[in-house]
């Protein structure tokens, strides 16, 4: 992690450098406790061990959506490279009642690379009178 401290190692694909467009700012202010704090430092590590232990998790919460029977708002980049566009739509279209809204210029990360239209449509979803 130490290496994080530099915006071009930070901006690497093996880093942050396919997850966001511009929010290497906000990238820089979550890895410096995980570099300041022994504690969080360790509490990251063991929840990276886990989430990659046990892929059964992310398997039985993906069967698990087609039964999910309330709106669903799914928001993806156009142009992300690490989850692409084809894996919202899929995830949209396993929600029965998934809208997607696909957004340009941003990546991954897009509560970083387009936080005010995120917003936007977070709103517009959750003031609309959604019936099932």
């Amino acid at each position: 992690m130490q290496q994080m401290r530099l915006r071009t190692v930070r901006r690497l694909p093996i880093a942050f450098g396919r997850l966001t467009k511009r929010g290497d700012a906000a990238a820089a202010r979550w890895v410096r406790p995980v570099m300041e704090r022994p504690e969080i430092r360790r509490d990251t590590v063991r929840m990276l061990r886990a989430a990659a232990a046990d892929t059964g998790v992310l398997l039985a919460a993906a069967e698990s959506l087609p039964a999910f029977d309330r709106p669903a708002l799914v928001v993806w980049a156009r142009q992300d490279r690490v989850m692409p566009p084809e894996h919202g739509r899929r995830l949209a279209g396993l929600l029965p009642h998934g809208e997607l809204v696909e957004l340009d210029d941003s990546y991954t990360l897009l509560a970083l690379d387009q936080p005010a239209e995120l917003a936007r449509l977070v709103r517009r979803f959750a003031g609309a009178a959604h019936t099932v």
